[in-house]
């Protein structure tokens, strides 16, 4: 059964709304002097795929920097919807997508400094290297798996 806790829809079954949501939050993350990056399976799907995973429910990413408190408030201004704050990261919803936004890290081996690619024509952090943190993540990334047979 797949997860929906606000009725969102899969990144993958509206690729041009996910991506539009990607950039905003890029967008506002930049404009606070922050770096933004790419995460769990969204890392997962944009290296290996180049695009968004099927099955998977939402938008991971990540940002370096301070100051959550008006992160969280510069995303309520650019019309996303703040759901629940859990440990460590938010949910916020925008255009029916899901975005789970990481800003509180225990390890940072992967995060300093942050790796780059190509998506869309555009940036992205992505955790450095990134091969290596997929590995450490998921194992065998590079052969597609349902998520429930990911070991690592």
């Amino acid at each position: 059964m797949k997860y929906h806790p606000y009725g969102n829809i899969d990144p993958y079954v509206n690729p041009k709304a996910a991506d539009k949501v990607l950039n905003e939050y890029c967008d506002v993350v930049e404009s606070m002097g922050n770096k933004a990056f790419l995460y769990y399976g969204t890392c997962l799907g944009i290296v290996r795929d180049g695009g968004y995973i099927i099955g998977d429910n939402d938008i991971d990413v990540g940002f370096l920097g301070r100051h959550a408190e008006e992160f969280a408030a510069r995303m309520e201004k650019a019309g996303f919807e703040k759901k629940r704050r859990l440990k460590g990261h938010w949910h916020f919803l925008k255009y029916g997508i899901l975005i789970d936004v990481y800003y509180n890290f225990r390890d940072m081996k992967f995060l300093q400094p942050l790796g780059k690619i190509k998506y869309n024509g555009r940036l992205y952090g992505v955790p450095h290297p990134v091969e290596k943190y997929l590995e450490a993540r998921y194992g065998d990334w590079k052969t597609k798996r349902h998520r429930k047979e990911w070991k690592g």
